[in-house]
């Protein structure tokens, strides 16, 4: 008979054997042997919590996790939009000086399917004359594309900035008095895929003026096929905007990710009852950017010499059927 031998303690080959052929799991410290004298588990297909806790314990831990999560993922939304009621956001300090935030987030996470914080007056109290024209972004980011368009624009225009990242999103609400476009611009913390027909009739029915360009640009990639869901343009966000935005107004569509354009145009091309692609050829795209204000990506890219996908879808003038 073979023995294995550890301090004061022995084991036998057949003794271990019987605990494997019985599905029993044995527990013992790195490095020593001793625990194997006092403690033999139950099958791990049965066990519900190790002998040295009771049924208490497991409720305590069950509860602490629960906590946490709840801490992790608040029942309530987690944007503030605390400049709609008239509190300036502080300004965000990052280390060094630097503004940095999460580059990509979980869209279908339970923190973000909750409906967004806005005042009882919006969108009225943000714009001086809310019957104008709107250009939307929809995944504005830190909003400096929104904000170089509404300071040297020569249109009369309102503009709208939709962003998910919480961080992110006040981060372009500190700027908007900075830059002198209060009453003219606003971001707003949000899901698209839960708010934006929530937002759109708030819109509408305080009297605001005609959605006229909706532009979604360099929107996360989600590359895995099993992250595919989480893009921003879908089925239900194309139906939305075909709903609200009138006759002739315009789609704009951009990244430095084929593959993620062709996505999103093939989207808005399922729909083409409501809308019209400018391109008639899926393989052709537009060179140049038809709006004249780059994205801070889009300077990224360009100045690393590679390509842009863009186009442009228009809206029919057929009307929105239920």
């Amino acid at each position: 008979m073979i023995f294995m031998r550890s301090a004061s303690y022995c084991i036998s080959a057949t003794m271990v054997l019987a605990l494997l052929c019985s599905r029993t799991s044995v527990a013992f410290r790195p490095g020593t042997f001793s625990s194997l004298k006092t403690r033999v588990l139950a099958p791990i297909s049965n066990r519900r919590f190790s002998s040295s806790q009771t049924s208490s314990d497991v409720s305590d831990n069950l509860s602490a996790k629960e906590e946490v999560l709840k801490q992790s993922y608040p029942d309530e939304a987690p944007w503030s939009n605390s400049h709609h009621h008239g509190v300036i956001p502080q300004k965000i300090k990052r280390k060094n000086n630097k503004s940095r935030f999460r580059q990509h987030v979980n869209p279908l996470a339970r923190k973000f399917q909750h409906p967004t914080v806005l005042s009882a007056n919006w969108p009225k109290d943000v714009y001086d004359d809310i019957s104008l024209p709107l250009h939307m972004d929809i995944g504005c980011g830190k909003g400096g594309f929104l904000r170089d368009l509404a300071g040297n624009s020569t249109e009369s225009k309102n503009y709208l900035g939709l962003e998910i990242r919480p961080s992110v999103v006040e981060f372009a609400q500190e700027r908007i008095a900075k830059r002198g476009l209060t009453g003219k611009l606003d971001y707003v913390g949000c899901n698209a895929n839960v708010d934006l027909e929530r937002l759109l009739t708030h819109y509408v029915e305080a009297g605001g003026g005609p959605v006229d360009i909706v532009s979604i640009q360099y929107p996360d990639p989600h590359f895995k096929a099993s992250h595919a869901k989480r893009r921003v343009v879908t089925a239900e966000l194309v139906e939305t905007l075909a709903k609200f935005m009138p006759e002739s107004s315009r789609i704009f569509l951009q990244s430095d990710i084929q593959s993620v354009l062709d996505d999103m145009r093939s989207r808005f091309r399922e729909y083409n009852k409501y809308f019209q692609d400018e391109i008639e050829d899926v393989n052709e795209y537009m060179d140049i950017n038809p709006l004249g204000v780059p994205t801070e990506r889009e300077v990224s890219v360009i100045t690393k010499d590679l390509p842009v996908f863009r186009t442009v879808l228009r809206r029919t003038a057929d009307a929105y059927e239920e």
